[in-house]
C-alpha cells in the first residue's frame, strides 16, 4: 500500500508597489490661487482652501493683538514699572523713618554741644587786654610791629565776629613763634589769609632777610540773651506785618 506524499505549499509573497511622491509645485499652487472663484471657495483645491484659512487667522491673530492684547500688555507694564518706583519709595521712607529716632538723638547732642561751646565764649570782646596779650606774644618772639588794626565787629546768628588785621616784619622762624604764641592765647582766635612777602629794599644775600607777615585774625564773643531775645522779637515783629499787610 503506498501512501501518497503532500506537496508542501510555498505561501506567495505579494508585492508591495511604493507610490511615488508627490512633489510641491508652487507654479501649479500659484495657478490655483489666481484661479480661485470668489463667488465658490469650495470648489478650489485643499491647499489654497489650508492656505486661505491660515492667512485669514494670521490676520484675525494680529488684529487681536494690536487692538486688544497689546494695550493691555502695555498697561501690565506700566503697572509692573509704578509697582517697583512705589516699593522703592516705600524702602526709602522705611529706612529713614527707622532712622529718625537716631537722628533725633544726634539733633540734641549737636544742640547741648553748640550750646556748651557759645558758652564758653566771652561776653565782651575786651579788645584791649587781646591787643595787648598780642604785644606780648610779639615781643616774645621778636617781631615788629607794623600796624594792628580792629574793624568793625560782624554780627553773626548765634554770636560776634571781631576781626583783628596785623602786619608785623621778622623772619620765618619769628613768625613762627609768633602764630604759635597766638593760638595759645585763652581766647579763642582763628587766623586767616595768610601773606609774607619780602620787604622792599632789604638785602636777598643776607643770611636771615628781613619778611613782611600780613594776617587777619578773628576773635568771638557770644551775644547777650538780651540781644538774643530782641532780635528774635524784631523777627517776629516784621513777620506779623507782613502777613498783616497782605490782603
Amino acid at each position: 500500500m503506498k501512501i501518497a506524499r503532500k506537496k508542501p505549499t510555498t505561501l506567495k509573497k505579494n508585492k508591495v508597489v511604493a507610490r511615488p511622491k508627490r512633489s510641491f509645485d508652487a507654479k501649479a499652487f500659484a495657478n490655483s490661487l489666481n484661479s480661485l472663484n470668489k463667488d465658490n471657495y469650495g470648489s478650489a483645491p485643499l491647499a489654497v482652501r489650508l492656505f486661505v484659512i491660515a492667512l485669514i487667522t494670521a490676520l484675525l491673530l494680529g488684529l487681536a493683538y494690536a487692538l486688544l492684547l497689546k494695550p493691555k500688555l502695555e498697561e501690565i507694564t506700566a503697572a509692573e514699572a509704578q509697582r517697583d518706583t512705589l516699593l522703592d519709595v516705600y524702602k526709602e521712607r522705611e529706612s529713614k523713618a527707622r532712622q529718625l529716632d537716631v537722628y533725633k538723638d544726634q539733633v540734641a547732642q549737636m544742640e547741648v554741644e553748640f550750646q556748651r561751646l557759645l558758652q564758653q565764649l566771652p561776653t565782651d570782646t575786651r579788645i584791649p587786654e587781646l591787643v595787648e596779650g598780642i604785644n606780648m606774644v610779639g615781643s616774645g618772639s621778636n617781631i615788629r610791629f607794623q600796624e594792628i588794626s580792629v574793624p568793625e565787629a560782624i554780627e553773626k546768628e548765634f554770636f560776634i565776629e571781631q576781626p583783628i588785621n596785623i602786619t608785623a616784619l621778622g623772619n620765618y622762624h619769628q613768625f613762627g613763634d609768633f602764630l604759635t604764641g597766638l593760638s595759645a592765647l585763652p581766647r579763642i582766635i582763628t587766623m586767616h589769609d595768610f601773606e609774607v612777602m619780602r620787604q622792599s629794599g632789604s638785602d636777598i644775600m643776607t643770611e636771615t632777610p628781613q619778611l613782611m607777615l600780613k594776617i587777619n585774625t578773628n576773635t568771638y564773643r557770644s551775644k547777650q540773651e538780651a540781644e538774643v531775645a530782641a532780635e528774635t522779637e524784631a523777627t517776629t515783629d516784621a513777620g506779623t506785618e507782613t502777613e498783616g499787610g497782605n490782603p
